[in-house]
């Protein structure tokens, strides 16, 4: 008889990094011996306005010419990084033939900077290369900066690019950065609200790849300290911005999750991906999809969700109970979104229930996710979103 089981011993991990990570307060001034060793003249960094008019990257970019490098500055004008803004860089890049790529600012930033690093030497258009492991050729050389504590694409090896109707990803090795350059103090100005939502992406990946059947040790390691970080400095950060060493702990905390994404995001990016069009960034979307998620996975995860809790600081000997345990983790990640106000289900985003239907059949139909430990139908999407738009978290209504 052959059946389809899951067989974790049985799987190939692969666990992919950067080539080095530099990582610690004012660490983005002191990097030129670093873009010494890489033989390159020109420096092409991909930014935004406000990112390329604050203190620190204006120092930077000084202290790159008083060494001898030709810097050439790039805006993005689009937060969610088009096709068309991509081609825009991709373009920019190719004229220039050679030179270090920089991206400095979040993750649709740094997005940008991945895919025109290689297809700066791969020929072809955006379209060619979707899907797994499609590039061919190594990139330019690619440094990566994040200004957010949440998105984990410097340390990813995933790049998503907005589509017409859907959510375009290039996932390669070939996009992981040669060097990712996190510095705290370029964070400390970040305002509550994006900092609440990056934050909560963070968690989102750290917890996901924990549910996620591609899970391994070392993800669970990062995942499990990721977590315990975001928990205990998040809502100091979005309260108290310029507290150093929250901001500290929350970017070692996205740097964790993102190298955590190794084991796969699962069902809460994929409702993200559609709500963005009712105004949720990326990081907002997952982060009122987690709590359900978790929710929704409880049943085949009751050790993973031991270990969850204990990370979350709410487990010790007398929590016996898988139930028990599973809703006080629900209710924590809740109860962090309530602390940095983001919306705690779809009808307070003023999504109609028949719309809340409608996006669950989307989900299902465009973003798939094999590796989410419990199986599911169609009409298990929609319930799960019936339940996003009412609020309804209670463990014993699965």
């Amino acid at each position: 008889m052959n059946l389809n089981y899951h067989n974790p011993f049985e799987q190939k991990h692969v666990f992919s990094s950067p080539t080095k990570i530099i990582f610690g307060v004012g660490v983005l001034e002191n990097i030129i011996n670093e873009l010494k060793m890489l033989n390159q003249e020109k420096v092409l960094i991909i930014t935004d306005k406000v990112i390329n008019e604050t203190e620190p990257v204006k120092r930077f970019i000084s202290v790159l010419s008083s060494n001898g490098f030709k810097p050439k500055v790039f805006i993005s004008e689009i937060k969610e990084p088009t096709l068309e803004m991509v081609n825009q860089f991709i373009d920019f890049v190719r004229k220039e033939k050679d030179g270090i790529i920089m991206g400095i600012g979040g993750g649709s930033i740094m997005d940008q900077a991945k895919v025109a690093s290689v297809l700066a030497t791969n020929e072809g258009e955006f379209e060619k290369y979707i899907g797994v492991e499609k590039v061919e050729n190594e990139g330019l050389p690619l440094l990566l900066v994040p200004t957010t504590a949440g998105t984990g694409a410097e340390t990813s090896k995933n790049a998503v690019i907005k589509g017409k109707d859907k959510k375009l990803i290039i996932s390669t090795q070939k996009i992981l950065p040669d060097l990712a350059i996190i510095d705290p103090l370029l964070t400390v100005s970040l305002p509550p609200r994006p900092t609440g939502f990056t934050g909560m992406d963070a968690l989102s990946h750290a917890t996901e790849t924990i549910i996620s059947t591609k899970c391994n040790s070392m993800v669970m390691a990062n995942s499990l300290e990721a977590i315990s970080l975001i928990n205990k400095n998040l809502p100091i950060a979005f309260y108290s911005g310029y507290n150093i060493e929250a901001r500290y702990n929350m970017c070692m905390a996205a740097t964790l999750a993102g190298l955590s994404l190794n084991g796969g995001a699962v069902l809460a990016h994929s409702a993200s991906y559609t709500l963005e069009p009712f105004g949720a960034p990326h990081g907002l979307g997952c982060a009122i999809a987690l709590p359900y998620v978790i929710k929704f996975n409880a049943p085949v995860m009751i050790d993973k969700m031991q270990r969850i809790a204990m990370a979350l600081d709410l487990f010790d000997e007398r929590i016996n109970d898988p139930i028990e345990t599973a809703q006080y983790v629900v209710d924590r990640v809740s109860q962090l979104n309530a602390i940095v106000n983001i919306p705690l289900n779809l009808e307070s985003m003023s999504i109609s229930k028949e719309k809340a239907r409608e996006l669950g059949e989307e989900c299902f139909e465009k973003y798939t996710r094999p590796n989410n430990p419990r199986t599911y139908s169609k009409e298990d999407i929609i319930k799960l979103y019936e339940q996003m738009w009412s609020g309804d978290l209670t463990i014993d209504n699965m």
